[in-house]
């Protein structure tokens, strides 16, 4: 993700904080016309689940969100940018599934869960390196229920040459914090993907963890 792209899903804000000078709202039309198609890879994970509660932390104009929901999901969908959660809400509108979705305008920075998740997502969102990623990490870590599972996509920074020096993310990195918070890794690639905004490819990580039942302080 280029913090400076135009509106896709995949441009939207992680930590506020970590990028002052960057209108995060001016990236999105409010209306849903701006809503993407969801990410196969990233909702993958959640095809052997039940439908049960989801977390999409960093929701953008909610293509992943709306696909969750669709197939049962009672969803939360978390942004900074308003316009990104009104996009959201006119899909949900849209779709007949305002019943399954709850937003909220909040930082992934400083937010935090009210309940526990079965499954928790976080497409292309994180902040920087830096305080403001380290507590998103926390926050998606401490949401999910046990036995929830968490799938997270970034830029991988080892393949990508189009960021700031902390900006995208590296798998030891992502695999070591989740393990550090408890999780167990299911699944951690780097892969190519499709370019969102050009024709060709660019380059992710991808993390599947799961929050074991034995975590201290899980309960259930």
């Amino acid at each position: 993700m280029t913090h400076d792209t135009p509106a896709t899903d995949h441009a939207h804000g992680p930590g506020a904080a970590a990028y002052p000078d960057l209108a995060w709202d001016d990236l999105y039309t409010g209306d849903g016309s701006d809503t993407a198609d969801p990410d196969p890879m990233l909702l993958a994970p959640a095809h052997d689940l039940p439908p049960g509660r989801a977390l999409d932390l960093g929701c953008g104009a909610g293509g992943n969100a709306l696909a969750l929901a669709e197939r049962g999901w009672r969803v939360t969908g978390v942004d900074l940018a308003p316009r990104a959660i009104a996009s959201t809400r006119a899909g949900a509108c849209a779709r007949g599934l305002v019943d399954r979705i709850e937003l909220a305008v909040a930082d992934s920075a400083t937010w935090r869960p009210g309940t526990a998740y079965d499954f928790a997502l976080s497409s292309y969102a994180l902040p920087p390196r830096g305080p403001g990623r380290t507590a998103t990490l926390a926050t998606l870590a401490a949401a999910l229920a046990p036995d929830g599972i968490l799938a997270l996509g970034e830029w991988d920074e080892e393949v990508c040459d189009w960021a700031e020096p902390g900006d995208l993310a590296t798998l030891a990195e992502l695999t070591e914090a989740f393990t550090g918070l408890g999780l167990e890794i299911v699944r951690a690639t780097r892969q190519a993907v499709p370019r969102i905004q050009y024709p060709g490819e660019d380059h992710a990580v991808i993390v599947v963890a799961r929050k074991p039942r034995d975590t201290l302080g899980a309960t259930g």
